[in-house]
């Protein structure tokens, strides 16, 4: 299988949604451990603003917008598709689609309101991160699809890196720009991964029926 997932992944996913559910459960409730920490964090990034800060986290946050997630997707999408991967190529957009639509399902239940400050294009409830999530989801389908095949140990070091990275400074540029508070970033983060390891763990199951039942298919690599 192109899209395999490991044990120690599937172990990892499980923790990952535990915590991302017992954060939403406390974050909904408005329970007073993480909202104090939350309200620490967000005086902190409020106190150390400059305009060297704000060039810097408003690119971060430009390159992690969902609108960026999509062409990033699609960039990849395209790439395998005409790799004679296009089960793949498929995999990547449904995952992010769904992704994106599972976490405005979580947005709407847990409703929790943005931090002070924010800006008018930030609306909507804060919990958990969009931005986040969506760039994480993309990390992680490279990270299952991509940099397996990169040959150089080296190279591949440094395209993870690179890319956690772009996350960390997405995350830091969401508090820095009263945009999320610290849990809503975390809880992006372990959606992301536990999404991307439950679609990666269903995948041979949907790439098999895919190139039984259609000819379009048939002839690709699953």
């Amino acid at each position: 299988m192109i899209i395999a997932v490991m044990p120690q992944q599937k172990r990892r996913a499980i923790l990952a949604i535990i915590a991302a559910v017992i954060l939403a459960v406390l974050v909904g409730t408005n329970f007073a451990f993480p909202s104090q920490i939350d309200e620490t964090v967000r005086q902190f990034w409020a106190g150390v603003q400059t305009p060297y800060g704000d060039i810097v986290m408003a690119i971060a946050t430009f390159l992690g917008a969902p609108a960026m997630d999509i062409i990033y997707v699609f960039l990849l999408a395209v790439v395998l598709f005409f790799a004679d991967l296009k089960i793949p190529a498929l995999w990547t957009l449904l995952t992010l689609g769904f992704g994106d639509i599972a976490t405005s399902i979580i947005k709407a239940v847990v409703h929790r309101e943005r931090p002070l400050g924010h800006l008018l294009t930030d609306n909507g409830p804060s919990f958990p991160s969009q931005h986040v999530f969506g760039f994480f989801v993309v990390v992680f389908i490279m990270f299952i699809l991509v940099t397996p095949n990169i040959n150089s140990a080296v190279t591949r070091i440094i395209v993870k890196w690179l890319l956690l990275t772009i996350g960390g400074m997405l995350m830091l540029s969401r508090m820095y720009l009263s945009a999320h508070f610290l849990t809503d970033t975390i809880g992006g983060f372990l959606f992301a991964y536990a999404w991307v390891i439950m679609c990666a763990g269903l995948y041979p199951g949907y790439a098999r029926y895919l190139k039984k039942n259609f000819k379009l298919f048939a002839r690709d690599e699953i």
